[in-house]
């Protein structure tokens, strides 16, 4: 801890992830029907060799045709926050983005801000009708979920964030999105930094 230079963002080890997912360092997704996953996930942030404060994510998303919602959105952290943002953006993969990329040109993104809040706050990113967006052409579709937070001392400056991209849901001939069980992912779906801005 003490040789850490800078802002950091680490997952929280000591947490156990249950079975029944398909998990990451960071978290877990799971399966609950075959349109609707959720994820639960969590992380430490600090700067130099400061622990800051521990975070919660909480996102669950589901599929109607070719509409998508996240909600709830939520982040959490035990110190407060000077400000949240929560941002939603639809993707697509393929063999050349297993990754997932924008659909429809980066025209669904949204972002939403808030704050400040104190410790514990559980912030719902987009409010209560969480991130909705809409694209029914795609063979396999995903959400990517980002929260960037600012801590309210000026003696740490800059932006965490933490990405989460969601599972892949397929097409049917219907025109439904239906999700594999247990979820499947695509390559780096999830990460977490710090900017200066």
């Amino acid at each position: 801890m003490s040789a850490r230079k800078g802002a950091w963002v680490c997952p929280d080890t000591s947490k156990v992830r249950t079975s029944g997912g398909t998990c990451s360092v960071l978290g877990c997704w799971y399966y609950v029907a075959n349109y609707w996953a959720e994820f639960s996930g969590d992380g430490i942030y600090g700067y130099n060799g400061t622990t800051l404060g521990s975070t919660e994510f909480f996102i669950e998303v589901k599929f109607s045709g070719g509409s998508s919602t996240s909600k709830p959105f939520q982040f959490e952290s035990t110190r407060g926050t000077k400000q949240v943002r929560a941002s939603g953006e639809r993707l697509y993969f393929s063999t050349a983005h297993p990754e997932g990329y924008p659909v429809s040109g980066g025209s669904t993104y949204r972002t939403w801000s808030g704050g400040p809040y104190g410790a514990g706050a559980l912030v719902n990113g987009f409010g209560s009708g969480g991130y909705s967006a809409y694209e029914g052409t795609v063979a396999h579709a995903g959400v990517a979920h980002q929260f960037d937070w600012t801590d309210p001392s000026s003696s740490y400056p800059g932006r965490w964030y933490t990405f989460i991209k969601s599972p892949k849901f397929h097409r049917n001939s219907a025109g439904a999105y239906n999700l594999d069980d247990p979820p499947q992912l695509g390559s780096a779906w999830y990460g977490s930094g710090w900017s200066p801005s």
